[in-house]
């Protein structure tokens, strides 16, 4: 494998026109041969922004757990991350605006399905058309964060980010804010590792990632001793004891450091990927065709689990972070936030069009 003093991202492998010295798939990927293709991947360095983190938002889910919450009168089940539970945003709306305060929107990648955009194509306006990575289908958590990382790659040789799903909620946004500008500079100090940020459990619960840190931590980060995806109760209950914190799936890292995580956990998922994407006409036409030939692969599972020394968390102060995925956490949480617009109009799913557009909420 080609090291330089970091891991060089496999996406430069495939741009041989921007940099002549760049070495051929296989010398970056491994001992798997170079497929033929049409064109070297496009680079573009966007100098304007140098200094500033990218945010990918993941909202390409079907939100089929709490559809008993998010199905309209007339049958339509509306995805949660375009359901207004809070106030007038919905989930998906109030992610993006957590990620402008991060960065510039120009640096905001949103991932989204192509059978969505009746619900996603309001909410994202605010940002470059270009920054919305639309799906044909929902591949896993995994291949929607590759998509990101390549075309972020595509536009910054160096770039630093930030991951965050659009299907939690949080009551004070400053607290969690700080906490992943905390990570970003975790990031930055241990420029080698994904930095995740944990929360501290109010209960026992199995639909949760772990993340067990080390017993001693000396800095503000502590290594992860293991990463646990949504165990049996018994498992949940004994690592929660042992100081386990539930995976928000927020993290920050550099690009390369990500990239390493992907070659590692998933090689032939990665190679498969951007040799896909090299003989596509264009990139956008690419991310659809290279994500359909890659095996459908979750993020926490796929990727986390067998990286885990290569990962740190950080613990978020207490702010009130709930994960809407399944009917017992939004029970829940609607119980708790009995002035939520939910309880004040009842939320009803609707197509757009309808008095509040997006997700109606009738009395």
């Amino acid at each position: 494998m080609f090291v330089t003093s970091h891991r060089r991202p496999p996406v430069d492998s495939l741009a041989s026109a921007r940099d002549p010295h760049a070495v051929t798939g296989a010398a970056v990927i491994g001992s798997e041969p170079a497929e033929p293709r049409t064109r070297p991947l496009e680079l573009v360095d966007d100098r304007r922004l140098d200094g500033e983190d990218w945010v990918v938002v993941l909202a390409g889910g079907e939100g089929r757990r709490i559809r008993s919450f998010t199905t309209s009168s007339d049958g339509v089940a509306v995805p949660k991350q375009f359901c207004r539970f809070r106030d007038h945003r919905t989930l998906l709306r109030a992610t993006i605006d957590r990620a402008r305060a991060l960065t510039s929107p120009e640096r905001v990648i949103v991932l989204v399905r192509d059978e969505h955009r009746r619900w996603w194509e309001d909410e994202t306006g605010g940002l470059p058309a270009a920054n919305v990575l639309s799906q044909p289908e929902d591949r896993g958590t995994a291949v929607a964060i590759l998509q990101a990382l390549v075309e972020i790659h595509c536009r910054d040789r160096e770039p630093r980010l930030v991951v965050m799903p659009s299907d939690s909620d949080v009551d004070d946004e400053d607290v969690l804010l700080d906490a992943v500008r905390a990570a970003r500079r975790e990031a930055m100090e241990h420029d080698d590792e994904v930095v995740l940020l944990g929360i501290t459990p109010s209960h026992v619960d199995s639909e949760y990632g772990l993340i067990v840190p080390d017993a001693r931590p000396r800095t503000a980060s502590a290594r992860v001793r293991s990463f646990v995806e949504k165990p049996p109760i018994t498992t949940a209950r004994r690592l929660t004891s042992e100081g386990a914190m539930w995976n928000s799936f927020i993290f920050a890292c550099r690009g390369w450091a990500l990239y390493a995580l992907f070659e590692d956990a998933l090689p032939q998922t990665t190679s498969r990927y951007l040799h896909a994407l090299a003989r596509s006409s264009s990139r956008a036409e690419g991310r659809a065709l290279a994500a359909l030939e890659v095996p459908v692969t979750d993020f926490g599972r796929g990727v986390l689990q067998r990286c885990t020394d290569r990962l740190r968390m950080l613990a978020v102060p207490p702010c009130g972070w709930t994960d809407l995925g399944t009917p017992a956490r939004l029970a829940s949480w609607l119980y708790r936030h009995r002035d939520a617009a939910f309880w004040s109009r009842r939320a009803t799913p609707r197509d757009p069009g309808g008095d509040f557009g997006g997700v109606v909420q009738t009395a």
